[in-house]
């Protein structure tokens, strides 16, 4: 299996390259736009419930793991209606893990310190909510384009280290300013185009 910490700076740079010179013009247009929606969703979810983008932004975060993107958006919508009712995670169906429901729940009631423990979900809610160009949300299909250029899938790494995490994400930031890119639509765009060609 291939990690983190047997590739060099260079070989993660090299397999990221070679994923955005595959994007297609389609790839490219979805992974510009992606973080958009996801920023106005945030925005919306923030006037609705009278909370920070951040922690709305963390509580899409918190509910992300192996959820698609529309229930994703209903199910944070759910959490901080119920949070605003008075309710307990256990009031709340959601498409995902019980963990990650609480952990919601949590960032939802203002507790930063769990907002602040996770890498991708502190990065995420940082894209998504503060419009951070600098931080990247590495998620197992990151992983997968830092550590392998293979157009099929492959067996690799996917959850970082703490210290692994802020590695590729500096290494991500990094090549996004070289393109004139943000941080976020860089691996947004190699997001979509590892996933199409992994999924054909």
């Amino acid at each position: 299996m291939k990690t983190a910490t047997k590739a060099s700076d260079r070989t993660i740079q090299r397999n990221l390259q070679t994923w955005l010179d595959a994007a297609t013009p389609e790839a490219r247009r979805a992974g510009l736009t992606w973080y958009d929606d996801a920023q106005k969703y945030a925005a919306f979810l923030s006037v609705t419930f009278n909370v920070s983008r951040k922690v709305a932004a963390g509580v899409i975060s918190a509910l992300s793991p192996n959820n698609k993107w529309e229930r994703n958006k209903i199910d944070a919508f759910n959490v901080l209606q119920a949070v605003q009712d008075g309710k307990t995670p256990d009031d709340v169906k959601v498409c995902t893990y019980g963990a990650n429901k609480r952990k919601a729940f949590a960032i939802a009631n203002g507790d930063q310190k769990i907002l602040e423990s996770s890498p991708k979900t502190h990065a995420f809610a940082m894209n998504v909510g503060e419009l951070s160009a600098d931080h990247v949300t590495v998620d197992k299909w990151h992983m997968r384009a830092c550590l392998t250029n293979s157009r099929k899938r492959t067996k690799v790494q996917e959850s970082p280290t703490k210290v692994q995490y802020k590695r590729i994400e500096r290494i991500t930031a990094r090549m996004a300013k070289r393109y004139g890119l943000k941080g976020y639509e860089l691996q947004a765009i190699i997001w979509v185009t590892i996933k199409e060609n992994w999924e054909a």
